[in-house]
């Protein structure tokens, strides 16, 4: 592989040897922002939330088909030891808001099922968002916390030394105050190019997300695995339709 950058430019967070499979199908991989009581104002803060009885009635879809939720690091730990992949979702929530912790993680709780949850970490202790001592809770908890930059910012117009910064700067600062793994990483808006796939392959993750396939770099491959955005207005019909839909467009992806 030819790199895109000098090396000045690479996080100093050394390359974790994985025994990722050659190539594999990922399960759908579902995306949630926030999950609360209150329906925001703004038409975006209403698209980004579902509330605690859509949210509950998902879960409950799942259970109801013998689906388990699991979370992007118990995704690598199956394809790892070759464990199955049918009957599985990866569940997953960004940006680090507050009600994750207040609404979304009981109900994960309430149905045994495991998410992850890409936070920014220049927000958290911010109002509305996440805060150190709820993370360490929710790892307390056995959820996966996962790097989603420093700042919510669009990495495909940065340079390569400001991708570098905001990767490996947001994957070791989790790592060290949650003295624990961080193995995947989560595209601010989805966006990425080239040289980002190589800058999170260095910092030392197993996998990344985007949003959808419009991002996606032919062949696909393992740091840009596409999840299913869930809409605020779905019924569990839609949600299962999404699923459906999901399944029949899953590809095979590269290590």
């Amino acid at each position: 592989m030819i790199l895109l950058f000098g090396s000045a430019a690479l996080p100093r967070t050394p390359h974790r040897v994985t025994a990722l499979p050659p190539a594999f199908v990922p399960p759908p991989i579902l995306m949630y922002h926030r999950v609360d009581v209150d329906r925001p104002a703004d038409p975006v803060g209403r698209e980004l939330t579902i509330s605690p009885g859509q949210f509950t009635d998902q879960l409950a879809y799942l259970k109801s088909r013998g689906i388990t939720g699991i979370s992007m690091e118990q995704l690598r730990e199956r394809l790892e030891s070759g464990a199955p992949l049918d009957h599985v979702v990866v569940l997953t929530f960004d940006d680090g808001y507050a009600d994750q912790y207040s609404y979304a993680l009981p109900l994960l709780r309430r149905f045994h099922d495991d998410a992850t949850f890409y936070v920014v970490t220049g927000t958290l202790g911010e109002p509305r968002h996440l805060s150190w001592p709820q993370l360490l809770a929710m790892r307390a908890f056995g959820e996966d916390i996962a790097a989603h930059g420093v700042e919510h910012e669009d990495l495909s117009l940065m340079s390569n030394a400001q991708q570098a910064a905001q990767i490996d700067d947001s994957v070791r600062v989790l790592r060290r105050r949650l003295r624990a793994a961080v193995t995947s990483y989560g595209y601010p808006s989805g966006r990425f190019n080239r040289v980002t796939l190589q800058l999170v392959q260095h910092a030392g993750v197993d996998l990344a997300v985007t949003t959808d396939r419009r991002y996606v770099i032919a062949p696909e491959n393992r740091f840009e695995l596409s999840r299913v955005r869930v809409r605020s207005g779905w019924t569990t019909a839609e949600f299962a339709q999404a699923l459906r839909s999901a399944l029949e467009r899953a590809q095979i992806v590269h290590r």
